[in-house]
């Protein structure tokens, strides 16, 4: 399985794919802004290998260097807008639910969101 998680801060796209690891996925590929992580979405599917998922933090740049914004939301509709197929997590330090995409995830490290993802994925997985 083939991931991008979109995520501006190091330690939780570190917490991330050791969550990822859990179900057996190493292969996550990195972006840190919206303009960037659009690109590669948009890659992969012009080149026949679309990702299996797509992993989103709700406030990250638009571009690289710009300024924290609500770039999950844009990446979002953007994913529908365009009929992506590809499925959408939204892991957020903020308890959001979006049912429009396959699931959300409320980061915190007081709480085992760890598990949630993983059962996220590994539904994804079994289809």
């Amino acid at each position: 399985m083939r991931v991008l998680n979109i995520e501006d801060d190091t330690f939780k796209h570190n917490d991330i794919c050791k969550a990822l690891s859990g179900c057996g996925i190493k292969d996550v590929e990195w972006s840190n802004n919206l303009a960037d992580g659009w690109k590669q979405i948009k890659n992969s599917m012009d080149s026949n290998n679309p990702y299996d998922l797509i992993i989103t933090d709700m406030y990250y740049p638009d571009e690289s260097g710009s300024r924290e914004e609500q770039s999950g939301d844009i990446l979002i509709d953007r994913v529908i807008k365009n009929k992506i197929t590809i499925p959408v997590i939204l892991c957020s330090s903020v308890n959001l639910k979006y049912p429009e995409i396959y699931g959300c995830v409320y980061y915190s490290r007081e709480r085992n969101w760890e598990a949630d993802m993983q059962k996220l994925v590994n539904s994804l997985v079994v289809g």
